[in-house]
C-alpha cells in the first residue's frame, strides 16, 4: 500500500497526527516507530474510527516501511486499547463522582428532613441540593392539598420565590399536574413540542426547555394498609437548554420524592398533632375558666353566656344555645345564646333531645326525614348540621345544648366528650343556681321567722323589766331588796337591748358597739337625779354573732352597774366601754375614772355580780376575765376568741 492509498485514512486525524505518519515514511529505521504507531492507534480511537479499518492501516502502512507486519499492527492495537481503557476509566470516574455527589446531596436532604427546623426551611434545603447535584437550572416541590385537590408551591430555587404559596395546579393540568395524576415520573427534553406543557405566569418560567417531574407518594406499607398510597405532591426540576433525561437521573429523583414522602408525611402528623395537643390546652382552659366561673359567682347568665361563647369557638360552630326545659310538657326557656336568633321551629329537635335523654344529630337539615320542618329552617337560616346533647344531674333531664353548622358536619368522638362535658358544666351551674334560689327563699322565711321571735322576746322581757320597775317603787330605794329587783331589772332591759338589735333585718350578727351603746342608753336613762355619770363607746368595730351578744350584754351591765355602785357613789365620774380586735381575740374593757374621785360611801354587795361575770366569760364565752387598778382608771378587761358570724347574702351572688 503507498503513501497515496494511506491518505485517505488520515483524513480524520488532527495535523499533528499526521505529521507522526509523514515522519514514520520520512524514517523507517527511525527509533521511535513504536511511540509513533501507539500514539495513531490511540487517536485513531479517539476518532470514533472502527478497529478493522486500524488492522488494514497497520498492514499498508507495515509494507510501507518493510517492517513486520505483525509489530506494526500490535503497537497500532495496544494503542487503541489503551485509548478504549482510558475512556472506560474516565467515564466510570465520572460516574463515581457523580454518585458521590447523589450520596452527599441524599445525606443533605435526610438531614434536612430530620432537623427541628420548620416545614419550609427543610423544602427550600432539599430544593437547592437537587438543582446542585442534578445540575439543573430549577427544582421546585408542590404538596398536595386533600380538601381542595390541589397542587400548592411550597418551596423553588430558580423559579419567582414570590409565587411560592400562591400558585396552585389542578390535577391534570400540565406536566406537573399529569405527573400526579397518574403517579408516574413523566420526562420532557423539550418543552416546546409538548402540548401537555402549561406555563404560569407567576412563575416567570418561560424560558426553561425541559422539564422532569416526580410524583412524591407514600406507598403503602402493606396490602391491608387502608389507606392504600397518598399523593403528598410533586418535585421537578428544569433547564434552560434542552436536555434527554437519563434513567439513572430519574432514579435519583424518585429516591429523592421517596425520602420525601416520609418527611412530609411525617411533618404533617407533627403538625397535626401539635394543633390538636394546641386544640386540648384551649379546651383545658376554658373548662378551667367555666369551672372557676361556676366555683366564684352564682350569677347563672355569666355562665352560661361563657360556655356558649367558648362552645361556639373550641367546637368551630356557627351557633350554639343553651336550654332549659320544665316540669310541664314541652316547656322550654332558651337560657343562652351565642351567633343566632331563636327560631320556634326548632323546639320539635330540641324536645326530642329531652325526652329521649341521649345526643341527637341532624347532619342534613334539608333532607332530614325524622324533621321535614327543619328544611324551612335550613334555608332560612342557612344552617346545615344540627347537634342536640342533653343537661343531666344524675337521672333528671334539666335542659339541652344545642349547635349549629352551616357546613355539613359530622362530630367525632373527641367532639362530641367535650360537647358533653359543656352540657355537664351547663347543668351543675343551672341546678346551682336552683338551689342557691332554693336556700335564699328558705334563708328568707326562717330570718322573717327568726325576726319576728326576737320581736316578742324583747317585748316579753320589756313587760317583765316594767312589772320589775313598778314592784321597786313599792320598796325603800335603800332596802336590799330594792337594790336586788333594780339590778334583775337592769340584766333583764340588757337582754332585752340585745334582742331589740336582732330584730332588725341583719338579723343574726351585730357589733360589740352596738350592744354596749343600747346598755349604756338604757342605764343613762335610770340615772336622772342621780350623780352626774358621762358615757363613752370607744374602739373598733367588732361583730359578734346572737349568742354571743348577749352574754357581751350582760357582762356590760354588770360591770357598769358595779362601776356606779362603788369608784363613782361619790360624786360620779367617766365610764369608757371599749372593745376591739387583736389577731384571733376579742378585748372588751370597761373602765371607770374612780381613782381620781373620793371613795363614797358605798353599797352592800353580795358578790353575785362578780360570779355572774366570772361565769359567763369563762363558761359561755371561753375567755378570761382580769381586773386591775392604777392611779386613773380601774380596768375590767375580758378576752375571748373571735368566731366570725356566718353574714346573709343577697340574690344576686355571693359576698366576697
Amino acid at each position: 500500500m503507498t503513501q497515496e492509498l494511506l491518505h485517505p485514512l488520515l483524513t480524520g486525524f488532527p495535523p499533528e497526527d499526521r505529521e507522526l505518519v509523514s515522519e514514520l515514511l520520512a524514517d523507517p529505521q527511525a527509533p521511535s516507530w513504536r511511540a509513533h504507531c501507539f500514539s495513531l492507534g490511540y487517536q485513531w480511537f479517539n476518532q470514533e474510527h472502527p478497529a478493522d479499518e486500524l488492522t488494514r492501516f497497520g498492514f499498508g502502512l507495515a509494507s510501507i516501511l518493510q517492517r513486520d507486519q505483525a509489530d506494526i499492527v500490535t503497537e497500532l492495537l495496544l494503542g487503541f486499547a489503551t485509548a478504549r481503557e482510558d475512556r472506560h476509566s474516565h467515564e466510570w470516574s465520572e460516574r463515581w463522582q457523580k454518585r458521590v455527589a447523589e450520596l452527599d446531596g441524599l445525606h443533605r436532604i435526610v438531614s434536612a428532613a430530620n432537623s427541628t427546623v420548620s416545614l419550609d426551611a427543610s423544602l427550600l434545603t432539599v430544593v437547592e441540593t437537587v438543582a446542585e447535584v442534578m445540575g439543573s437550572d430549577v427544582c421546585s416541590i408542590f404538596l398536595f392539598d386533600r380538601d381542595r385537590s390541589l397542587l400548592l408551591l411550597r418551596a423553588t430555587h430558580g423559579l419567582n420565590p414570590g409565587a411560592i404559596g400562591e400558585v396552585s395546579i389542578r390535577l391534570g393540568q400540565g406536566i406537573t399536574g399529569l405527573a400526579a395524576q397518574e403517579g408516574q415520573p413523566i420526562a420532557v427534553a423539550d418543552v416546546a413540542h409538548d402540548y401537555r406543557v402549561h406555563n404560569d405566569s407567576r412563575l416567570n418560567e418561560q424560558a426553561y426547555r425541559s422539564i422532569l417531574c416526580v410524583p412524591i407518594i407514600l406507598f403503602a406499607r402493606h396490602n391491608a394498609d387502608f389507606a392504600g398510597d397518598r399523593l403528598q405532591g410533586v418535585i421537578s426540576v428544569q433547564t434552560v437548554s434542552t436536555r434527554s433525561w437519563h434513567e439513572e437521573e430519574i432514579h435519583f429523583l424518585e429516591v429523592v420524592a421517596g425520602e420525601l414522602a416520609f418527611f412530609i408525611s411525617n411533618a404533617q402528623r407533627y403538625q397535626e398533632t401539635d394543633e390538636r395537643l394546641h386544640q386540648k390546652i384551649r379546651e383545658l382552659t376554658t373548662l378551667q375558666q367555666v369551672s372557676s366561673a361556676i366555683a366564684t359567682t352564682l350569677d347563672l347568665q355569666t355562665v352560661l353566656n361563657l360556655i356558649v361563647d367558648q362552645a361556639v369557638v373550641l367546637s368551630r360552630v356557627d351557633r350554639a344555645d343553651i336550654f332549659q326545659s320544665g316540669d310541664e310538657l314541652d316547656s322550654l326557656q332558651l337560657l343562652a345564646s351565642c351567633g343566632g336568633q331563636w327560631d320556634e321551629r326548632l323546639r320539635r329537635v330540641i324536645m326530642r333531645t329531652v325526652t329521649e335523654g341521649h345526643p341527637l344529630a341532624v347532619v342534613n337539615a334539608y333532607d332530614d326525614v325524622r324533621f321535614p320542618e327543619l328544611a324551612a329552617v335550613a334555608y332560612s337560616e342557612n344552617y346545615h348540621s344540627l347537634f342536640c346533647i342533653p343537661l343531666r344531674i344524675g337521672a333528671r333531664i334539666m335542659g339541652v345544648i344545642a349547635l349549629y353548622t352551616r357546613q355539613q358536619r359530622y362530630f367525632d368522638y373527641e367532639q362530641v366528650q367535650l360537647l358533653s362535658t359543656f352540657a355537664d358544666e351547663a347543668a351543675i351551674a343551672i341546678e346551682n343556681a336552683r338551689l342557691y334560689r332554693e336556700a335564699q327563699r328558705s334563708l328568707k322565711i326562717k330570718s322573717t321567722l327568726l325576726q319576728e321571735m326576737h320581736h316578742r322576746v324583747r317585748n316579753n322581757l320589756q313587760t317583765i323589766s316594767a312589772l320589775l320597775n313598778m314592784q321597786l317603787r313599792r320598796l325603800e330605794p335603800e332596802s336590799s331588796g330594792a337594790q336586788v329587783l333594780a339590778q334583775s331589772a337592769g340584766r333583764i332591759q340588757a337582754i332585752s337591748a340585745v334582742h331589740n338589735l336582732l330584730c332588725r333585718e341583719d338579723i343574726g350578727f351585730t357589733t360589740i358597739q352596738e350592744i354596749a351603746q343600747q346598755v349604756v342608753d338604757g342605764v343613762r336613762m335610770g340615772l336622772v337625779g342621780e350623780k352626774p355619770v358621762h358615757f363613752q363607746v370607744v374602739g373598733t368595730s367588732v361583730t359578734i354573732s346572737s349568742r354571743e351578744a348577749t352574754v357581751v350584754a350582760l357582762i356590760i351591765n354588770e360591770l357598769i352597774d358595779n362601776a356606779l355602785s362603788h369608784g363613782l357613789a361619790a360624786e360620779g365620774g367617766l365610764i369608757e366601754v371599749a372593745g376591739w380586735l387583736e389577731d384571733t381575740q376579742v378585748l372588751l374593757e370597761v373602765r371607770d375614772d374612780g381613782p381620781v374621785h373620793p371613795e363614797g360611801p358605798g353599797k352592800s354587795s353580795s358578790g353575785l355580780g362578780l360570779s355572774i361575770i366570772e361565769t359567763l366569760v369563762t363558761t359561755d364565752l371561753g375567755g378570761t376575765f382580769t381586773f386591775s387598778r392604777d392611779e386613773q382608771w380601774a380596768r375590767a378587761r375580758i378576752t375571748f376568741p373571735h368566731t366570725q358570724p356566718l353574714l346573709a347574702t343577697s340574690e344576686d351572688g355571693l359576698d366576697p
